[in-house]
C-alpha cells in the first residue's frame, strides 16, 4: 500500500470513532446522546420563566383596572382550571396523532410547535394591553396554551429517555425550572421596573427559544415513532377504566398532588410572611429567596443522578419526609437565620420532589398512553394549586387567634408540612401496590 491512503494508515483516524471510549468509559456517541436528552428539557426554563412572569407580574397590571383583590385572584386563579381541563385531552390526542402529522413534526413536538407561539403572543401582547377584561381574556389564552404544552413535554422526555436515565435528565429539568423561577421571581421585577414590557417581552423570546432547542434535540425516532399498541376499545376513556385497577399509578398521583399543594401552598403567603413575621422588606425576601431556588437547582441535578444509581424510590420517601418534618418546625420561626435553615433544610428535599416523582411514576405506569398518564400527572399538579392555598390560607385565618401578633401567618407551615407528610404516606402505599404487581415494565423501584 502506498500514497495517501499508506499515510492515512499509519497515521491512523483523524478522529476518534464514536464508539472509541474514553478514559471515563463513555464513548462520543454516548455522550452526544445524553447533550441530546438534556436539550430535550430545554423548554422548561422558557415554560416555567413565562408562567412565573405572569403569575408574579399581571396581578401588577390588571391592579389599574381591578375593582378589587378578589378580581385580581380570579383571573390568577383561572390557571388552575385550565390545569384541570386541558393536559389530559393534550395527552390522549398527542397519543393518538395522525401517523402523517406525528412522521412530519413529531407525536409531542406537534404540540409544542402549535402551543409555543400562542404562548410568546400572549406574553408579548399583555403589557400593552387597557382594560381588566382585556388582560384577562389575554391570560386565559396563556393559560390555556402553558397546560397544553407540559404535558407532550414531558411525555417527550419518556419517548426519547431511558428509564436508567430518566432521573438525571429531569433533574436538569428541575434546575432549568428554578432558574425560571428566578426570572420571574428576581430578574423580572428588576426588569419590569426599567420598562414594564421588558420581562414579558424576554419571556416570550424565551419560550421560542428554548422550544426550539427541545424541537431539535429530540431525535426523530422518538418524534415519530408507533406508540406500544393498545387493547381494543374504550378510546380516550379508557384510562380511568384502567386507573381503577392500578392502585400504585392511583396512590402515586395522589401523592403527587399532595406534594405539590405542600410546596405551591405557601406560594402565595411567603412574602406576607417575610414581611409580617421576620420584619423584613419584599426585596430582602427576594435575596433570600435566590439562595433558596440556586440551591433548588443545584440539589435538583445531584438527587437525579443519585435516583439513576440507587434507586428513586427510598430517595423520594426520604426527601419528602425531610421536606415535611421541615415544614412542620416552620412554626416557631420568628427571624431570618431561622428561615434560612428552615429553606435549605425544606429545600433539600424539595429537590427530590422536582426531580423525582416523575421519572418514578413514568415507570410504575408504562410507556403504553404515556401521554394520557402524563396529562393525569399535570393534572395533579394543577389540583395542588387550586386546593392547597385555600387549605393553607384556612389554615392562617386559624392560626391568627393563636398568634395574633403576627396574623397566623405562622401556622401555614405546619398545615403544608402535612400535605407533605400525608403525600409521603401515599407514596409508600404506592410502592408496595407497585412491587405486588406484575407486568410492570421493569423500572427501577
Amino acid at each position: 500500500m502506498s500514497g495517501p491512503a499508506h499515510w492515512r494508515a499509519l497515521r491512523g483516524p483523524m478522529h476518534p470513532s464514536a464508539n472509541e471510549p474514553d478514559r471515563d468509559g463513555t464513548t462520543r456517541g454516548e455522550r452526544l446522546r445524553a447533550i441530546r436528552e438534556y436539550g430535550l428539557t430545554a423548554g422548561t426554563l422558557g415554560s416555567t420563566a413565562a408562567q412565573t412572569v405572569m403569575v408574579a407580574l399581571l396581578p401588577v397590571l390588571l391592579a389599574e383596572y381591578a375593582p378589587s383583590a378578589v378580581w385580581i385572584g380570579f383571573v390568577i386563579g383561572a390557571e388552575g382550571v385550565f390545569a384541570v381541563l386541558v393536559p389530559y385531552w393534550i395527552g390522549h390526542y398527542s397519543d393518538a396523532l395522525p401517523a402523517g402529522l406525528a412522521r412530519r413534526f413529531g407525536r409531542r413536538t406537534f404540540f409544542l410547535l402549535l402551543t409555543a407561539p400562542l404562548l410568546a403572543l400572549a406574553l408579548g401582547v399583555a403589557p400593552f394591553l387597557e382594560g381588566y377584561w382585556s388582560l384577562a381574556g389575554i391570560s386565559f389564552v396563556f393559560f390555556a396554551a402553558l397546560h397544553g404544552y407540559l404535558t407532550p413535554l414531558w411525555a417527550l422526555m419518556v419517548d426519547a429517555v431511558p428509564d436508567q436515565r430518566r432521573g438525571r435528565v429531569h433533574g436538569v429539568r428541575g434546575a432549568l425550572h428554578a432558574a425560571g423561577l428566578g426570572y420571574g421571581l428576581v430578574a423580572g421585577g428588576l426588569l419590569f421596573g426599567l420598562w414594564p414590557a421588558l420581562p414579558f417581552l424576554l419571556a416570550a423570546a424565551l419560550v421560542l427559544a428554548t422550544t426550539w432547542l427541545t424541537y431539535r434535540a429530540a431525535p426523530s425516532t422518538a418524534r415519530d415513532r408507533e406508540l406500544p399498541e393498545e387493547p381494543a376499545g374504550g378510546g380516550a376513556l379508557r384510562i380511568w377504566t384502567e386507573l381503577r385497577e392500578r392502585p400504585a399509578v392511583r396512590r402515586l398521583l395522589l401523592a403527587n398532588a399532595l406534594w405539590s399543594g405542600a410546596v405551591d401552598g405557601i406560594r402565595p403567603y411567603v412574602f406576607l410572611f417575610a414581611v409580617t413575621v421576620l420584619g423584613i422588606t419584599v426585596a430582602e425576601a427576594s435575596l433570600v429567596l435566590v439562595v433558596l431556588v440556586a440551591g433548588l437547582g443545584l440539589g435538583a441535578v445531584a438527587i437525579g443522578h443519585l435516583g439513576d444509581r440507587y434507586g428513586r424510590a427510598w430517595l423520594l420517601q426520604a426527601g419528602s419526609l425531610v421536606t415535611g418534618l421541615a415544614m412542620l418546625a416552620g412554626v416557631v420561626v420568628r427571624d431570618v437565620p431561622g428561615a434560612v435553615a428552615l429553606l435549605l433544610a425544606s429545600g433539600v428535599g424539595a429537590a427530590t420532589l422536582v426531580a423525582l416523582p416523575y421519572p418514578l411514576f413514568a415507570g410504575i405506569a408504562g410507556e403504553r398512553s404515556i401521554g394520557r398518564y402524563t396529562g393525569l400527572y399535570v393534572l395533579t399538579l394543577g389540583l395542588g394549586r387550586i386546593m392547597a392555598p385555600l387549605i393553607v390560607g384556612a389554615g392562617i385565618d386559624l392560626g391568627a387567634r393563636l398568634y395574633p401578633a403576627t396574623h397566623g401567618y405562622p401556622l401555614m407551615w405546619p398545615v403544608a408540612g402535612s400535605l407533605a407528610l400525608a403525600g409521603s404516606a401515599m407514596l409508600r402505599r404506592s410502592i408496595a401496590a407497585a412491587r405486588q404487581e406484575r407486568g410492570r415494565s421493569g423500572a427501577r423501584l
